[in-house]
């Protein structure tokens, strides 16, 4: 499958062009269910193929996910190598990688979309219109803004998370000038790789424990489930 005009076409039931092919809004692929696929030419490199998971439902579809939490299954507390390349299952927990994320982001517009579940089974997301991943040479700094929902804004808000660098428990670029954010923090349970501007915000990648608690809405939450996907701006035709 490839995208021609803003259509997706089979190609012999080849990989696709990108998460967008299978947007419910597509009258074509509308039938296609979220799962792994293969994305052709990824990051715009030539006979490139890597496997992603699409979101085919939330929001029109087309997202391509970059993280998610469920269960716990799978460690965080990772090293910078580790964030830089990705790991975990697809179909389970897992981190893109920033390498990959760097190289998807760093051609036209993306949005960001963070959907999430309370141990309580509240359910929610937050939105951002514009989202991008800088260079490893800059520590693969964050470009943020846009944001909509009906919570208070954790990322963009008064305690910004935009053009903060990424810090892991081996390479710090936080703004806490008491420690590491990626190995304790409000509550030492800090034990995960993010954008952090002080150790007290919005930090999905936390220790997944009984208590998984993320700062939102100005206090610190019970989540059972979060989920980060990206999307070109005019993806969904």
């Amino acid at each position: 499958m490839v995208l021609v005009d803003g259509e997706c076409q089979t190609a012999n039931g080849g990989p696709i062009e990108s998460c967008c092919c299978l947007g419910y809004r597509n009258t074509y692929f509308n039938t296609k269910s979220s799962g792994v696929y293969t994305i052709d030419n990824f990051g715009g490199v030539k006979c490139s193929n890597t496997r992603v998971y699409c979101d085919t439902i939330s929001g029109g579809g087309g997202w391509l996910v970059i993280q998610r939490r469920k269960d716990g299954s799978v460690d965080f507390n990772k090293d910078w190598k580790n964030y830089e390349d990705g790991f975990g299952a697809l179909t389970g927990e897992f981190w893109f990688g920033l390498r990959g994320i760097h190289s998807i982001t760093s051609k036209g517009q993306w949005e960001l979309r963070i959907d999430y579940k309370y141990t309580n089974g509240t359910e929610g997301y937050l939105s951002y219109s514009n989202f991008k991943v800088g260079p490893a040479t800059e520590q693969y700094p964050l470009t943020i803004s846009g944001f909509t929902g009906i919570t208070t804004d954790p990322i963009t808000g008064s305690h910004s998370l935009n053009r903060m660098k990424f810090t892991t428990r081996d390479r710090d670029g936080d703004m806490s000038r008491q420690h590491n954010c990626a190995v304790s923090g409000h509550d030492g349970n800090n034990s995960g790789g993010w954008w952090y501007r002080s150790c007290t915000h919005f930090a999905p990648n936390n220790q997944y424990t009984d208590r998984y608690t993320v700062w939102l809405n100005g206090e610190v939450h019970q989540f059972q489930f979060v989920e980060l996907k990206i999307r070109p701006i005019d993806c969904i035709m």
